[in-house]
């Protein structure tokens, strides 16, 4: 396990956070120590953390949560990030908001509307980060691994290339090509008062967030082309111009009828392609572009005890990207059953 002791006061961090919080309990360690290091930060909150109903109950004791409501909620959950931040060093004028819908990032991602890819890039080539710190691409909640591929697909052939770094809060740690800091008990301390600030989250979940104020945080570090993981209970490859999906029922270990088959690659000339299979009872499903919301063609589905195989013409000269099976509208359970698998290019 490398241990992140490198970084330099020519170096510029931008962390992304999906939701308010995310910045303290999985880089509240990372920000203290670029800071003394001299490194430039930036915190890009993507969310306000607005859709988040049980908190919110509780904390108000009433049960509808109208839009002013949850509008009134994510003003309050920035001015905790921002209180949290304050503690972890960073100033005000070096966090940025982009006020996308919680709970709405793979929509938006998949729908490109509003384009959270082209706003994302904005942001990078504003900062010109040497260093991004993002959520794991197989996080359990749609936002961080939706928010993963919406990174990487706003790097898409950006030179000179930056580096990366995952984290992972909902699902397991980070495995392969970890990379750790080992806190001081008074960074510890610090990252334990700003994750304190978030109080909207402490009435409930205390304790769990609290518990990330660990001696260690983990990271992963991401590569421009990584390969697939070999333990996704997906495996997808482009071959001969088609791309085949393959659930492994052992390793997915719950229904596939009525999820859906989220892609998202990258065509000819860049363009972005997003397309959703949701296979019913027969052998072929729809292909819809979710981007026009029209269908452009059938998949094949073919079910077995051990597997379920989805096989689709690979739209507009696909070359790469990332395939996801789960529900095509977050539900009281937002969690998926693991985020996003990369797609293998074969020939």
């Amino acid at each position: 396990m490398t241990q992140l002791t490198d970084l330099t006061p020519s170096d510029r961090v931008l962390v992304v956070a999906p939701h308010p919080d995310d910045e303290s309990i999985a880089t509240g360690g990372l920000l203290q120590v670029a800071r003394a290091a001299g490194a430039i930060r930036r915190v890009l909150l993507v969310t306000d953390g607005d859709n988040n109903p049980w908190p919110q109950r509780w904390s108000e004791k009433r049960w509808h949560i109208g839009t002013a409501d949850r509008a009134r909620w994510g003003l309050r959950r920035r001015t905790e990030a921002i209180a949290a931040l304050t503690i972890l060093g960073v100033e005000p004028e070096h966090v940025r908001y982009l006020g996308l819908p919680d709970l709405g990032i793979t929509a938006a991602l998949m729908s490109g509307q509003p384009d959270i890819v082209a706003r994302l890039r904005t942001e990078i080539d504003q900062f010109q980060p040497t260093l991004i710190v993002l959520p794991e691409l197989e996080d359990r909640h749609p936002d961080h691994s939706a928010l993963h591929v919406g990174v990487k697909l706003a790097l898409e052939q950006r030179r000179p290339a930056v580096r990366l770094l995952a984290f992972a809060v909902h699902g397991p740690m980070p495995r392969e090509g970890d990379a750790a800091l080992t806190l001081t008990d008074a960074q510890r301390d610090t990252k334990r008062a700003a994750i304190e600030m978030h109080m909207t989250q402490m009435q409930l979940s205390r304790k769990r967030f609290v518990a990330y104020a660990k001696p260690r945080e983990r990271f992963r570090a991401v590569f421009d082309h990584a390969g697939a993981d070999p333990q996704h209970p997906l495996s997808a490859e482009i071959s001969a111009g088609e791309l085949c999906v393959r659930v492994d029922h052992t390793r997915w270990r719950g229904r596939v009828r009525g999820l859906s088959l989220f892609v998202v690659a990258i065509g000819t000339a860049g363009a972005i392609v997003r397309l959703r299979v949701t296979p019913a009872g027969g052998t072929q499903a729809p292909v819809t572009d979710m981007a026009s919301g029209k269908d452009v063609g059938l998949a094949r589905v073919r079910r077995t005890s051990d597997e379920t195989t989805i096989a689709l013409a690979a739209h507009a000269g696909l070359q790469r990207g990332w395939v996801k099976l789960g529900a095509a509208e977050p539900g009281l359970f937002v969690f998926d059953r693991i985020g996003w698998q990369t797609i293998a290019r074969t020939a």
